[in-house]
Order: structure tokens, then C-alpha cells, then sequence
């Protein structure tokens, strides 16, 4: 048994706070206590009351001026573990060093996502000043080129890595990707795989028919998402198809953009329908969820689509979605990354065979409930337990 914390900046919020809510009640019912180290807390926004003790952080997450009161908070109420979710502010190395609590980092992306996240601002970036536009083009070009980003995001790596007890990771080829990065055998080295978990409780009623519609669930963004994509696929594909429509659910800094696509290319029956908070009846009405990301780590819209028994097509752009939709064309489709082509071609297979996607649906279904909130709760447990020992 252990007083364990997180620490997010939101909550609730996004992936990573959906992963500790997910989390709090196996983990309580292990004999655990949990903690939340939390900056802007909205508990009025939660569907039911968790078994997480909150603790307001005066200052943002990241914030260096926060050493004192969490170090206070810590000693308070006598934390054995603290869990840094996707953030690593500069105060706590100082924590594990004062031997405080035992410190682990968990990593909720694809390892080096950096890198590409640093192409998609000099290639896409947001409207700016001319002096804005020829540092890109003058400064951060050529760094990026020289493999400056590439050197520094992995000394990022490196720094974090030295500083913690156990570095989490979401699946074990991303752990084998950092150890690589750092210098150690995957077998001795820190990482652990602590998978995200799934509400299983969630879904709805499916007995209800599905309607043909093609569906993307999530942030309206270029530079990981490119839905631009996902509508060069539409284009290839709907005329054939006359009685399927696309939806895309979310919202962004993209959207107009994509909007002007649409109308510059005259697609038909595409509609964009914004931020949608219960998307779990959308999953269960259509019939296949599409991602043409450039990056992702462990994408919940593929997992909560599966549980739901909607088909999924992706891009291999990751181990993650690799695993998440292996053996292809039985748990979901993944095809090579950016291919616009083969990417529609299987989409058509998919929206003209109704038997090969209700056994895709099937499948899918039996796949994701492997992430379990009680099968990651036991990841985490082994690793409290480990830590503790030591």
C-alpha cells in the first residue's frame, strides 16, 4: 500500500487526465491512496465523485516557484510515489534527490514526437510578421536540417531519464526506442510499460443499426492529425459511394482550413459538427473511424471506437497504432504512412464489404478491452510494489 500523486495541469481534462480518472478507483481499491497535484480544478465537471485527495498547486504545473509547497505537500501527507504524467517541471529531480518520494516519469506520446512536431511549425505555422516568417525559413530551418531539434530533444531525454526512479512508457517498443536513445539495454533499463486505460463502462446500446457514415473523433490540428488528408481520401472515394457522409468531430486551429478545402474541391456530404463531449453514441451509430495522423502515441479515439464495435483505419504511423490495430485486417486496417492511395483503396474495401467490417467490428471490440482500467491498475500496482521495496 502507497500515497501516490500525479500531477496535471487541467482537471478533468484531456488523455492524461482521463487516464487518472480511469486509474483512481482500481487503484484505490488496492489499498492505495491518490493524490492530484492539480493547478486549475473543476470538480463540477466531473460524471461522479473520484477517490482522489486534490491538492491546488498556487502556480502553474510547470512552475518552478511551486518547489516549496509541493515539497510541504509531500511531507504532509507522506507521498511514496510521484507520478509526472507527460510533464517533468525543473523542481522535481530535487524531490527523489532530498529522497522525498521515489519519482517516475510516464511518457503518454510516441517517443521524439519533437521532431516532428518542430517540421510541422517551420512548414505550417500559424500567420505571423515577416521577421516571424524569415526566422523559420532563415533560422529554424537550417537548425532543423543540421539536426540541432533532434540533439536537444534527445538531451531532454537523457536529462529526464538520469533524474527518475522508473520512466513509463506506453508500450514496450517505445521503451526499447528510449533506452536505445539513452545508451542502456532495454532489459536494464528503466523503463516500464504502464498502458492507458479504457472506461469499459461507457459504451452504449449497439444493437441499434448503424448508419454509413465515416467518421474522425478529435483535435482540428495540422501538424499530427492532417485531416487534409483524411479529406484527399473523401475525394477518391465518395462519389462511388453515394449513400455514406463523413463526419468530422472536433475543433481546432484547422478547421476554416479544412472548411475552404471542402468548398474549393466541391466535396459532397461533409460535415464538420465541432467539439462533441459524449462521443461514445457517435462511435456506435457509424460504421468505420478513420485517423491519417502523422504521429500518434496510444490514440484513445481508436481504442474507444473499437470497444464500441466501429471498424478502424489508420496510417502505420507509430508502434502504438501498430498494436492497437494488429493482426491488420482482423482488429483494424493500417496502412503505409501517407499513402493517400492505398489508404482510400481500403477504405472503399471497407465501406462496400459489410461482412469483413462487422468482422473487423468484432474483433476490434475483443482487442480493446484489454486495456482495462483493472489491467493497467495491476502495470501500476507491480511498479508501486517495486519501488516500495527498494
Amino acid at each position: 500500500m502507497a500515497n501516490i500523486s500525479f500531477l496535471v495541469e487541467w482537471f478533468p481534462g484531456g488523455g492524461v487526465e482521463r487516464v487518472i480518472m480511469n486509474l483512481a478507483q482500481p487503484l484505490s481499491e488496492r489499498g492505495h491512496r491518490v493524490f492530484l497535484f492539480v493547478h486549475n480544478l473543476h470538480t463540477e465537471k466531473l460524471a461522479k465523485e473520484l477517490p482522489i485527495e486534490y491538492i491546488v498547486l498556487p502556480h502553474t504545473a510547470l512552475s518552478s516557484r511551486n518547489r516549496e509547497f509541493v515539497e510541504q505537500a509531500i511531507k504532509q501527507h507522506h507521498i511514496d510515489i510521484f507520478f509526472a504524467p507527460g510533464r517533468f517541471p525543473s523542481y522535481l529531480p530535487k524531490l527523489r534527490k532530498e529522497g522525498l518520494c521515489k519519482l517516475v516519469y510516464v511518457l503518454h506520446g510516441c517517443p521524439f514526437y519533437e521532431k516532428l512536431e518542430k517540421w510541422g511549425s517551420i512548414i505550417r505555422p500559424k500567420k505571423g510578421t515577416l521577421k516571424e516568417w524569415l526566422s523559420r525559413w532563415l533560422i529554424d530551418y537550417p537548425k532543423y536540417k543540421l539536426g540541432y531539434y533532434e540533439r536537444k530533444t534527445t538531451k531532454r531525454y537523457r536529462r529526464i531519464y538520469g533524474a527518475v526512479d522508473a520512466y513509463g512508457v506506453l508500450f514496450e517498443e517505445y521503451g526499447r526506442m528510449v533506452a536505445e536513445k539513452v545508451g542502456v539495454s532495454y532489459e536494464e533499463s528503466k523503463c516500464v510499460v504502464l498502458q492507458n486505460p479504457i472506461e469499459l463502462n461507457t459504451v452504449p446500446d449497439l444493437t441499434a443499426k448503424r448508419e454509413k457514415r465515416v467518421l474522425y473523433v478529435g483535435r482540428l490540428s495540422y501538424w499530427d492529425k492532417r485531416i487534409d488528408r483524411l479529406l484527399s481520401v473523401w475525394e477518391r472515394v465518395y462519389e462511388r459511394f453515394p449513400e455514406w457522409r463523413l463526419e468530422i468531430v472536433g475543433e481546432g486551429s484547422e478547421r476554416a482550413n479544412l472548411e475552404r478545402i471542402v468548398g474549393e474541391k466541391g466535396l459532397q456530404r461533409v460535415a464538420f459538427t465541432g467539439f462533441e463531449c459524449t462521443p461514445e453514441r457517435l462511435y456506435a451509430s457509424s460504421e468505420i473511424l478513420c485517423l491519417t495522423s502523422t504521429i500518434e502515441g496510444c490514440p484513445m479515439v481508436l481504442l474507444e471506437a473499437q470497444l464500441c464495435e466501429t471498424a478502424t483505419i489508420s496510417f502505420d504511423c507509430s508502434p502504438g497504432v501498430r498494436r492497437l490495430l494488429s493482426p491488420n485486417w482482423e482488429s483494424g486496417v493500417y496502412l503505409p504512412a501517407g499513402d493517400i492511395e492505398a489508404y482510400a483503396e481500403a477504405l472503399a474495401r471497407l465501406m462496400s464489404d459489410e461482412k469483413l467490417r462487422r468482422s473487423i467490428q468484432k474483433r476490434g471490440a475483443e482487442s480493446a478491452r484489454h486495456f482495462s482500467p483493472e489491467n493497467s491498475a495491476a502495470q501500476y500496482d507491480a511498479l508501486i510494489e517495486k519501488l516500495m521495496q527498494k
